[in-house]
């Protein structure tokens, strides 16, 4: 006679595992999410109002339907990411409470904080709206939780594909063409840190005073840049992939994403008709460059690959932050109006300078962790 199917049903969930993969995914979406809703972090002072005086405040008069938009689609990844983090211990309208709450929470706080922000408006409508986005995203990813997370497609290329524990450096590596949407002087320059800059300014530092970055220096420096921030994915994937993963197909997918992101960017900023300004004659150079290195680079035995791209990212950051802005993508930059983009470009920059300092705090934790393939890898 067989098992009761609710038995069957609870044996299974037993062997069931959390997706390191998905809560990572969901801790690095919240810090955006409070990062724009708390820029430009500056200016904070106490009117003596209470923090929740928003929820009973009549409804702003600024609101326009593309803040209503932005607020619902801010929170769709929310809903989301917080299904699939809390899969398999919550399921169905469980999981899909959880969220809806989790939604509440985080955007009531974040109004309440922005209280205290003379550039900010707390209003209840923006936390009605970001609890609808939480909604939607929560019920459009719970019917896929067990077919992502348990089995399907996606869980045999992660079986198949991933060495151990890759959840940090693939949560890095997703975030990689959102770091490209800011407008940097140079194609994947990221890491461009002021308390660099300043700390070279004030102690009278010039590299144009013994290297003279004329045209052709620039060119160099940039194509350097970018085949080195190209160079950081391919190896970055080789820590952690089996020998049997598509190497090269995927860090030519995450480079297209990439530059799509970086045109979609500039063609918002500049104009439509600037919407590969990016490839200059550095970029294109540094693009080529990286392309015939990425074969050897996918390839590489797993610490190599670490310490290999350890090397890339800080050649990176010696470049982003010594060689001197173009001349000419400053002049663009002021002529750019952000307007209602203006906590995106905020979320934007401190993406593409925290990027590179990030992965070079996680990248000795993989040369570590590189062995041989765990043979039933978590999710």
């Amino acid at each position: 006679m067989s098992p009761p199917l609710n038995a069957t049903c609870a044996a299974g969930s037993d062997t069931l595992r959390a997706s390191p993969l998905a809560r990572l995914a969901w801790l690095a979406y919240a810090v955006l999410i409070v990062y724009a809703s708390l820029a430009p972090w500056s200016g904070w002072r106490d009117l003596g109002l209470s923090p929740f005086a928003y929820l009973t405040a009549p409804v702003p008069r600024h609101l326009t339907r593309f803040d209503l938009a932005i607020n619902v689609l801010a929170y769709v990844p929310l809903g989301a990411l917080t299904v699939w983090a809390t899969h398999p211990r919550l399921r169905g309208a469980a999981a899909l409470a959880v969220a809806a709450l989790v939604g509440l929470a985080l955007s009531a706080t974040m109004e309440a904080l922005q209280t205290y922000l003379p550039q900010r408006v707390a209003s209840n409508i923006d936390l009605a709206t970001n609890s609808f986005g939480t909604i939607i995203g929560a019920v459009l990813a719970a019917p896929s939780a067990t077919a992502l997370i348990d089995r399907g497609r996606l869980a045999q290329w992660r079986s198949q594909w991933f060495a151990r524990r890759p959840a940090g450096l693939l949560v890095l590596l997703a975030l990689w063409p959102a770091a490209q949407t800011h407008p940097g002087s140079m194609l994947f320059g990221n890491g461009q840190l002021e308390a660099i800059t300043d700390a070279l300014a004030a102690t009278g530092f010039n590299l144009a005073a013994w290297a003279p970055m004329d045209a052709a220096t620039f060119v160099l420096a940039e194509a350097v840049v970018s085949a080195c921030g190209l160079l950081v994915v391919a190896l970055t994937l080789a820590t952690m992939m089996t020998p049997a993963a598509p190497r090269l197909r995927l860090v030519l997918i995450l480079a297209a994403a990439a530059l799509s992101a970086k045109t979609i960017a500039f063609g918002v900023r500049f104009g439509p008709d600037q919407p590969f300004a990016w490839l200059t004659p550095g970029a294109f150079g540094g693009l080529l460059i990286g392309l015939l290195a990425l074969l050897p680079a996918v390839h590489a035995p797993p610490r190599a690959a670490a310490a290999s791209a350890v090397l890339a990212v800080l050649v990176l950051l010696l470049a982003v932050n010594l060689v001197p802005d173009n001349p000419y993508h400053v002049s663009w930059l002021t002529t750019y109006r952000p307007g209602k983009w203006l906590y995106f470009d905020a979320v934007s920059a401190w993406l593409a300078a925290a990027w590179p300092c990030v992965l070079l705090l996680a990248l000795p934790v993989a040369w570590r962790r590189a062995g041989p393939p765990d043979p039933n890898p978590p999710p």
